[in-house]
Formats: structure tokens, sequence, C-alpha cells
């Protein structure tokens, strides 16, 4: 979201977010996405692009194999320091870590 001159929070206007992600569909004939840190966010160019082909890149493939290696068979010992604004949305990762950390480190 942006904001206006008063500071006030607003929303995209929904006709002009479709016409971006067409406009962003149309560049291309296959979707790759290889960023890792924003591919949870619902954002037109993680969302918007409504190709036929999608995948995913070397450097998410890089990412998701460190930490399934690092989840399987961590070297220990074993530090998770997780942060972020809400823990409440991070209840059921902090439940999967205990089992798998030595030191589990909550910040925000």
């Amino acid at each position: 979201s942006s904001k206006d001159k008063e500071g006030n929070k607003t929303k995209a206007d929904k006709a002009k977010v479709e016409e971006f992600r067409k406009g962003l569909t149309a560049l291309g004939d296959v979707y790759i996405n290889d960023a890792f840190g924003t591919a949870h966010r619902a954002h037109s160019s993680m969302v918007g692009v409504d190709l036929p082909q999608k995948a995913a890149g070397f450097l998410m493939k890089k990412e998701l194999d460190y930490f399934a290696q690092a989840l399987e068979s961590p070297k220990r010992p074993f530090l998770a320091i997780l942060g972020g604004a809400k823990v409440s949305d991070k209840i059921q990762l902090i439940d999967n870590l205990l089992d798998k950390v030595n030191t589990l480190i909550i910040c925000g």
C-alpha cells in the first residue's frame, strides 16, 4: 500500500492493478521466480503474472536446498533466530523448530 499527502494508507485501483499485471504477463512466455525473500508476498510480480509455464529459478532452488539441509541434518550447535512483527503468525514454525534446534532466539 501507499500513502496519500496526509499520510493515510491508500489502496491501489483494482482495474489499474489488473492492467499492470497484464502488462507484466505480456513481457514473457515463461515465469521464473528466483526471489526467495519475497516469494511469500502477494505482489503483482509474484502472483499477477499469468503465464502457462512457471518455475522456480536456480537461486530459489539453492535457498530451498539449504533450508532442507539445515532442517533435516543441521550442523550442531544449531541456533535459529526468528524475527518479525507478529510472533502469533509464527507459532507453527516455532513449534516445528523446537525439536530441531539447540537454541531458538525470538525477536521482533
